[in-house]
């Protein structure tokens, strides 16, 4: 189950994923020199320019010297050498055997570190082993089903975990969050422990270690969680909601005017081309991904990050669409960005209420993203040339319009040339 701890982690493992699936975006276009035809890599010199970072294949073997942060993505990751900086490691098997003097930031399925990490270590997977042979300088954070640790934690050890086994040695405080904590006989704990859990902690008679302070979770406390939301975190979920909306409209508003425009014209005459284009891109999603990871591991990645947040950012999108269609009924009955924001805020909170209706919400959500994403694909395809041209078709209506209300009303119009001399 999903403790505090390895919520935390885990969340600090997305943005690492995110931040190499970015870093390999930009290289993409180069095929790396240490990679053969299978796609696997093999670094074996006695060092790599700082400009060789970022690596990924299928199988990453790796014994050099580093003088920069290095990113690693694959299927089997296997890091000798020395690292002059921090390291990410992402794959289904990682191992660690070299020494880094920095960070480690690793997620992956299996995760065995065998050398030495100088600083922290961030670590999130559902088996993870620290040998006796590695030594981690500073503070550890783990998330992971099962973990062992045999090896030396120079720190403070905190983990979100299902079961932790201590064989080694822990030079601080221990803060966990599991289901089962064992210490066994070569276990030597420094500071405080502080654990967490349904069970109470097994501690061989041998081991070194304090008094443990447990804090006991009964089924009581495990049915609170069930009961639903409080009313603050539901109030706060509302505001943030709708602060995103906002924000996404104000970047539209005031910060694309050309991406505002398009806008407009979408949503008044194209809103069913934007839908079958949505709901076009969610079908071949599956089959968009499968084939980038054929082609490529690191731009599977990079494809599967780009459609989730362009899922996320399509209900903002969508929101906004929809206040455009909104804005015509309020015409002429305020000023247009007023208007602009009134209509925004009705759309957001309609969204935003349907979202707590079981069954309606999911509806809810899927239609914004279809339209979301639609709108967002629809304007790449044709900005350059048919909006652009019914932009102007459209802008050339409104002027007859506001000649010919001139015209109507000969009195309206001498008063104001007649305010306009004074």
């Amino acid at each position: 189950m999903l403790k505090k701890m390895s919520v935390s982690v885990l969340m600090v493992m997305m943005i690492l994923l995110l931040t190499v699936s970015t870093a390999f975006g930009a290289n993409s276009g180069n095929r790396s020199i240490y990679e053969d035809s299978s796609g696997n890599v093999n670094i074996e010199n006695s060092s790599v320019p700082d400009t060789e970072f970022a690596f990924a294949g299928s199988n990453i073997t790796v014994n050099s010297v580093f003088d920069t942060t290095t990113f690693f993505a694959g299927n089997i990751i296997t890091l000798d050498g020395e690292y002059n900086g921090d390291v990410f490691a992402i794959g289904n098997n990682v191992t660690v055997n070299g020494k880094i003097n920095g960070n480690l930031y690793t997620a992956a399925n299996q995760i065995v570190i065998n050398g030495e990490v100088t600083q922290d270590v961030f670590a999130a997977g559902s088996d993870l082993a620290i040998s006796k042979l590695a030594t981690i300088n500073r503070d550890a954070f783990f998330a992971a089903a099962r973990i062992n640790i045999d090896g030396t934690v120079g720190r403070n050890l905190r983990v979100g975990a299902g079961n932790l086994l201590i064989n080694g040695a822990i030079k601080g405080f221990v803060d966990v969050d599991v289901d089962q904590l064992t210490i066994n006989d070569s276990g030597v704990i420094t500071g405080t422990i502080n654990n967490r859990s349904t069970n109470e902690a097994i501690v061989s008679p041998s081991a070194t270690a304090p008094t443990i302070n447990w804090e006991k979770v009964v089924k009581n406390q495990n049915m609170e969680k069930t009961k639903g939301p409080s009313v603050g975190s539901v109030i706060l979920s509302i505001i943030t909601k709708l602060a995103f909306m906002l924000v996404i409209w104000l970047l539209i508003t005031f910060m694309t005017k050309e991406f505002n425009a398009n806008t407009t014209i979408i949503a008044k005459k194209h809103l069913l081309a934007s839908l079958g284009i949505g709901a076009g891109f969610f079908f071949l999603s599956p089959l968009l991904l499968i084939i980038s990871f054929i082609i490529y591991v690191p731009f599977g990645l990079a494809m599967t990050f780009g459609i989730i947040s362009l899922a996320i950012l399509g209900t903002a999108i969508a929101a906004v669409v929809l206040s455009k269609l909104l804005m015509r009924f309020f015409d002429d009955k305020m000023k247009p960005l007023l208007n602009s924001f009134v209509s925004i805020l009705i759309i957001g909170a309609a969204v935003i209420i349907l979202g707590y209706i079981p069954i309606i919400n999911f509806i809810v959500f899927l239609f914004l993203d279809v339209v979301g994403v639609g709108f967002i694909c629809y304007n790449v395809i044709f900005t350059n040339r048919g909006l652009k041209a019914e932009r102007e078709a459209d802008k050339n209506a409104s002027l007859m319009i506001v000649e010919t209300n001139e015209t109507d009303d000969p009195d309206i119009n001498q008063k104001e040339e007649d305010h306009q001399e004074e």
